[in-house]
């Protein structure tokens, strides 16, 4: 029972370090500052689509990673129980690449965008 509480404290402490690191990142392509951006361009659009998708998918990234880690903790070397939470880490760790990924392929974009245009 001990170690199921030393590891849940260590993956809390991990998760909410993680988020804190990574919230400068996102502020700085992403404004959060206005409920409702106004869209000029393609990519303002873009930018106001990914600050909500950042902001519903990144508290959801990180409950799914609490709840793999409870997988993991509550399995206690059955296989088949190891297994589902192997598939659910998997899972998690695509989709916090896919939401970290789509920020830095619209900012490519846009530097991109912005050196034909001239």
């Amino acid at each position: 029972m001990k170690k199921q509480i030393l590891a849940i404290k260590y993956t809390m402490a991990f998760l909410f370090s993680t988020f804190f690191v990574a919230q400068p990142v996102f502020s700085a392509v992403i404004t959060f500052a206005t409920p409702t951006p106004k869209v000029g361009t393609l990519y303002d659009f873009v930018v106001a689509v990914l600050s909500i998708v950042i902001k519903i998918g990144i508290p959801v990234v990180v409950l799914l990673l609490i709840w793999t880690g409870y997988l993991f903790v509550t399995a206690q070397g059955d296989p088949t129980q190891l297994k589902t939470a192997k598939k659910a880490l998997l899972g998690s760790v695509i989709g916090a690449t896919i939401l970290l990924c789509a920020v830095l392929i619209a900012t490519i974009i846009k530097a991109t965008i912005g050196e034909l245009g001239g």
